[in-house]
């Protein structure tokens, strides 16, 4: 019984080892590729929702007002007229007033996704064909512009999406986030794109034509589903576009994570990847031999356990790598320490959310089902009636 079990966790281990350091081959493949010699310069309105302070909101705000580019607009959008976030955006706008930022109050919900609802409202304020989705916790170069439009000058590409980087934590709940996004994250999402020829979107940063949005079926789409992300990336697909990957590196900033943030986050984006594509979901555990290794040193001891923490170590190596190359510096030791925690803690939130059917998002709790369509369970959740407000722009701060 012991040797049919150590087997199977051998054979497991290895076959995991074997993509781990695969998918790291094709991250480095395409982080290495060169960007896009055409350099068009199309004006660019960036829809930006905000929810709540989130860490380093000042300095992201502050990213998006230095950006080498000719002609771009930012509206940022909340749902309530006193989100705290405002401030600091008026603080932002009062530091660089020649910044071309509008604020935009968005009060009517039009389904239960309460990001495409404010994406809506922005994105009928907006005054350029070329729109870009934004999240409010990214922090981006002054090139971040340049090279995104640079992906969407070939017209057969529908979508521009980017490699998002994890940076600043302060907390042992922001680095386990941090690492998480630097590794399993950024080496799935690459190597799909290698692999299998399709871009993984991330709604963190999506470059993409109005016109080309609303034939896919526009944000109206994507209403009352989670993964509002994903789900527009394969529309685009479906309709014969390509969606195309900027390596221009987009930082999301988690600074002062708490544990429980991070389990949360990760069972909600487990719950995602398992109701869009359950194949790809039931072949994780192939990218993660951390657990499986840990497994199979304390069930065989000896040379083969001896053998299964030097895989522990190898796995350690090609994140701590990966790490360097994503953000142009070594990862410190505390983080070094905290992978093998991190890929347990993983792979417990791939079990929670297999299973679980519901999920806390922004202080709404729903029903998930499949195609992440949601369901209201609380009241604040509900929809708004149409004949609710329309939105309105802050004049004293438009651009």
């Amino acid at each position: 019984m012991k040797s049919t079990l150590v087997a199977l966790l051998a054979g497991g281990a290895l076959s995991s080892i074997v993509m781990t350091v695969a998918s790291q081959g094709a991250a480095l493949r395409i982080l290495r590729r060169a960007p896009a010699k055409e350099r068009p310069t199309p004006p660019i309105t960036i829809l930006k929702p905000l929810k709540g302070v989130d860490d380093g909101l000042r300095e992201n705000l502050l990213s998006f007002a230095s950006q080498d580019y000719p002609t771009y607009e930012v509206l940022l959008g909340a749902e309530d007229a006193d989100d705290p976030a405002l401030v600091v955006a008026r603080e932002v706008m009062a530091r660089c007033p020649r910044a071309p930022f509008s604020i935009v109050h968005c009060p009517r919900r039009t389904g239960l996704n309460p990001k495409v609802s404010i994406l809506e409202a922005l994105a009928a304020r907006a005054r350029h064909e070329h729109v870009l989705i934004s999240d409010s916790n990214v922090r981006v170069g002054p090139g971040y512009l340049g090279a995104m439009a640079a992906e969407l000058a070939d017209p057969r590409v529908g979508l521009v999406t980017s490699v998002i980087v994890g940076a600043g934590e302060r907390t042992v709940g922001a680095a386990l986030e941090n690492l998480h996004l630097n590794s399993f994250i950024v080496r799935s999402t690459l190597a799909a794109k290698v692999f299998l020829g399709h871009a993984c979107v991330i709604g963190k940063s999506m470059l993409l034509r109005r016109g080309d949005l609303a034939a896919v079926g526009g944000f109206a789409s994507v209403r009352d589903v989670l993964a509002e992300d994903y789900l527009l990336g394969k529309a685009f697909q479906e309709a014969g576009f390509r969606v195309a990957l900027s390596t221009e590196p987009v930082r999301t900033v988690n600074e002062r994570w708490r544990l429980d943030r991070f389990v949360s986050r990760h069972v909600r984006w487990t719950q995602m990847r398992r109701r869009v594509h359950v194949g790809s979901y039931l072949v994780e555990p192939l990218f993660n031999p951390v657990p499986l290794l840990l497994l199979l040193s304390l069930v065989a001891g000896g040379a083969l356990g001896g053998a299964a923490l030097f895989g522990v170590a190898l796995k350690i190596a090609l994140d701590a790598a990966l790490w360097s190359r994503l953000r142009g510096a070594r990862m410190s030791w505390p983080c070094v320490s905290l992978v093998p925690f991190k890929d347990v803690l993983a792979t417990f939130t791939w079990v929670v959310g297999g299973v679980r059917r519901t999920v806390d998002w922004r202080g709404h709790r729903m029903r998930i089902g499949e195609g992440t369509r949601l369901e209201a369970i609380d009241v604040a959740a509900t929809v708004d009636e149409p004949a609710e407000v329309a939105p309105r722009v802050d004049q004293r701060w438009a651009a």
